[in-house]
């Protein structure tokens, strides 16, 4: 069962409805008996608005409830750090600062997949880094050099990708490279690295076809997996090369633990093993088994 949520909207040009979950209450009123009660709190206001929510936002970050404050940026952004002083708040870890709502949307969408830390919010390049904050939110800080993809890129056309609108993957179209959170992550995290190769060590490349086969199984389609493009997913099912965090993805598209998931596709693909090494070689002419050429 994912987990309810409650978003303060403080927003006068905030979108109505907001285009969210049935798990998520929006309220309107930054009232304290919330604050101090609901769990997984998010506040979208301005920073001129800052004043109003503070007392809220104060309560929910003391609780440990409040999982982002969004403030969209309706002033020079020079006065940001003022704004916040005059509301006699700090500037916390999970604050986001946008000039539009496509960033609270993507979070909120992601929280309500149950998907926060595996997809992206926002990114920058800065000098040799690309800074990238997760959904939970989390600001990483990754060196280009250690993303042997994003070393591809033209140093003027690195800051020329977006990002996905479900925050699945950072897009630089000209270069046709598509990088989700785990691959950027890679490079920073050993453990991730350690992880997907021990995953790729353990099931080889019939894994690819044996998650194609589970998917179909069920009933879906390669674009039905959230937090995955369906071009991730083709390449996963092609080439076998999949991380944890992507099976998790899968798992959760097919309603399954990250446990019983690997579990169904270990059956498929021992299967496709099995089937191949007990099928008879085919006789061929003067008594000689060649390759044959693809």
């Amino acid at each position: 069962m994912k987990p309810k949520s409650t978003l303060l909207v403080r927003d006068p040009e905030a979108p109505s409805p907001i285009p969210v979950g049935p798990t998520l209450t929006v309220v309107k009123e930054a009232k304290q008996e919330i604050a101090a009660r609901k769990r997984n709190l998010f506040v979208l206001t301005t920073a001129t608005n800052l004043g109003e929510v503070a007392r809220f936002v104060s309560t929910a970050n003391k609780r440990n409830q409040l999982r982002a404050l969004f403030v969209r940026c309706d002033v020079n952004a020079a006065w940001l750090p003022q704004m916040f002083e005059l509301a006699k708040l700090r500037t916390m870890r999970n604050t986001l600062v946008h000039s539009n709502f496509k960033v609270p949307l993507r979070v909120l969408r992601a929280w309500q997949m149950g998907a926060q830390g595996e997809l992206i919010a926002d990114a920058e390049v800065v000098g040799d880094d690309l800074f990238v904050t997760s959904c939970e939110p989390t600001t990483y800080r990754v060196p280009i050099s250690s993303v042997p993809a994003m070393g591809k890129v033209p140093v003027t056309e690195r800051s020329d990708f977006r990002v996905a609108d479900d925050g699945s993957y950072l897009m630089w179209p000209a270069q046709d490279i598509h990088l989700d959170l785990d691959s950027l992550l890679l490079g920073i995290e050993p453990e991730r690295r350690l992880r997907a190769e021990k995953v790729k060590r353990t099931y080889g490349l019939s894994y690819g076809e044996a998650i194609a086969r589970l998917r179909d199984e069920r009933g879906l389609r390669q674009e039905d997996v959230p937090g995955l493009s369906s071009r991730e997913v083709r390449r996963i099912e092609s080439e076998g090369e999949v991380t944890v965090d992507s099976l998790r993805k899968l798992a959760m598209a097919h309603d399954m633990d990250l446990s019983e998931y690997l579990n169904e596709v270990a059956k498929r693909s021992n299967t496709r093993n099995d089937a191949v090494a007990d099928k008879p070689a085919s006789p061929r002419r003067g008594g000689h088994h060649r390759s044959k050429k693809k």
